[in-house]
């Protein structure tokens, strides 16, 4: 779901790509629990008011428990090349070289489907 379907906000157009899709899935969510359609501006309201805190709690601790995955990934590949344990050597090399490109992947590409 793109935020086309929700509308041009000038709030909303603030929010991370995530967010706004978060905020379009609540509008649906909304107007089917409450049996019409809900604008834009009630469901980010709305999910600003209850929702935001958790969901981007949430969504930071999956980015940061995925980001160290990728770390430790990188840290055993180098190790298992030197053919000794690189320890933080090998941590401050992928920070250096991919944590960037990879927290813009992340922004952009990765799917955290919430609870909310």
């Amino acid at each position: 779901m793109t935020t086309e379907y929700c509308g041009e906000n000038s709030t909303l157009e603030a929010l991370s790509k995530a967010e706004r899709e978060c905020v379009c899935r609540h509008r649906q969510r909304l107007s089917t629990k409450t049996g019409h359609e809900v604008s834009i501006e009630e469901a980010l309201s709305d999910w600003l008011e209850n929702y935001a805190e958790a969901w981007r709690a949430q969504r930071q601790a999956h980015m940061l428990a995925m980001q160290r995955k990728e770390i430790l990934r990188h840290k055993w590949i180098e190790s298992e090349k030197a053919q000794r344990d690189l320890g933080s050597a090998a941590v401050l090399d992928w920070i250096e070289k991919h944590a960037a490109r990879w927290r813009d992947w992340y922004e952009t590409e990765c799917e955290f489907s919430e609870a909310s």
